[in-house]
């Protein structure tokens, strides 16, 4: 039986660092060198972001097995998709769609 703490506490954290990689997208689109960044709001925000998720996986990890943890980290695929295509504007094909509903399935034998 899968506790519901450590897999709540995983997903989070996979849901925050997708939404780093987004801020690290747009920041990559508004800087043309490596000191830009550091005055650069979206670099930081995907920092944060990425460090708080960082903190609820070390969370999720003491509280479950990571034999069950760690295959949720592979939604972070999923949330990345779906903020890419409504915060950036990207195209989604039929065929990876059909690659994120296998990436569902495999968590699903593996974590479960």
């Amino acid at each position: 039986m899968v506790d519901i703490l450590p897999v709540s506490l995983a997903v989070i954290a996979t849901v925050l660092g997708a939404t780093a990689s987004i801020f690290f997208k747009l920041a990559s689109k508004k800087v043309h060198g490596i000191k830009e960044f550091l005055h650069n709001k979206e670099f930081f925000a995907g920092g944060f972001l990425f460090a708080i998720s960082t903190l609820f996986m070390i969370s999720a990890l003491k509280f479950g097995e990571l034999s069950e943890i760690f295959p949720l980290t592979a939604l972070t695929y999923i949330w990345v998709a779906i903020l890419s295509v409504r915060i950036l504007k990207e195209n989604m094909s039929a065929v990876k769609i059909a690659g994120f509903m296998l990436i569902i399935l495999g968590i699903l034998f593996v974590a479960m």
